[in-house]
């Protein structure tokens, strides 16, 4: 149930190096290949963005929400962060409604921002790698998703064990006991305790378990009650932030929305 560790390895590898991401990413045809027949390297699709939409919802529709929650908590104790992307694509397609185009603000549309790729190809394996280098960065666009999902509901993983649902009680009792004036940084750091993980990849966690309504600001839309418009994420005033919607509002004073962690983690109260 482990990935590939040579098509692993040639991904990662075409797009990041010790000094960061490479800025002419190339792979050698017999290495493509043999990633693509792992299901870790793809061709370049072309998607319209009401097709992006339709796939997305296709996509949801094919796995179930106990699917995706034992996914996520399966990736905690194996690290294995392509498992763990699942739970905020699905977080935000849960209420996503199809519907047309619509950019009257910029290139992307107005209600989801999802972009058409029938024109430029869309590059799969740029989003295979940060699915499986940082459990995924783009869970609000349509067209990751789909690919997301997708890939879940034809990946064999394991089930979550005991000792994934202890780091996960863990995780979300380090969050629930920050001091009132917390910011998402001294959460991540604070993370670093209880969590095999890097700091890349506890902030992409934090992220999703705010897609997921778990980490949030209670007074602002989450996506579990519903599909949020790309116009209502207001985003915060300060500088530099580069937080998701809605983590970014987030503050110790918070917690954890224990309503959510019920929704999504109805067995945790079992461990």
């Amino acid at each position: 149930m482990h990935l590939d560790k040579r098509a692993s390895d040639i991904l990662l590898n075409t797009y990041w190096s010790s000094n960061g991401w490479r800025r002419d990413p190339t792979v050698a045809p017999d290495d493509f290949n043999y990633a693509k027949s792992k299901g870790l390297m793809f061709d370049p699709v072309r998607l319209s963005h009401d097709q992006a939409i339709l796939a997305a919802l296709n996509a949801a529709s094919a796995v179930g929400q106990e699917d995706v929650a034992n996914a996520f908590i399966a990736s905690l104790g194996s690290r294995r962060l392509d498992l763990r992307s699942c739970l905020g694509s699905y977080a935000v397609v849960r209420h996503l409604r199809e519907h047309r185009m619509s950019a009257r603000n910029g290139p992307g549309c107005d209600y989801c921002g999802e972009y058409d790729h029938d024109k430029a190809a869309l590059d799969l394996n740029v989003l295979s790698f940060e699915r499986i280098k940082w459990g995924g960065v783009r869970h609000s666009q349509p067209s990751y998703i789909a690919f997301d999902l997708d890939t879940l509901r034809k990946t064999p993983r394991p089930s979550p064990s005991a000792r994934d649902f202890a780091m996960l009680k863990l995780i979300l009792h380090v969050a629930a006991s920050m001091p009132p004036a917390a910011r998402l940084s001294d959460l991540d750091k604070a993370l670093a305790k209880v969590l095999p993980s890097n700091s890349a990849e506890r902030r992409v966690l934090i992220g999703i378990l705010g897609y997921a309504g778990i980490i949030t600001d209670p007074t602002r839309s989450d996506f579990r009650q519903r599909f949020v418009p790309c116009e209502e994420r207001e985003q915060t005033p300060w500088h530099k932030d580069d937080w998701p919607y809605p983590v970014q509002w987030w503050t110790g004073s918070h917690g954890v929305q224990m309503a959510a962690i019920t929704d999504w983690f109805p067995r945790l109260a079992d461990f």
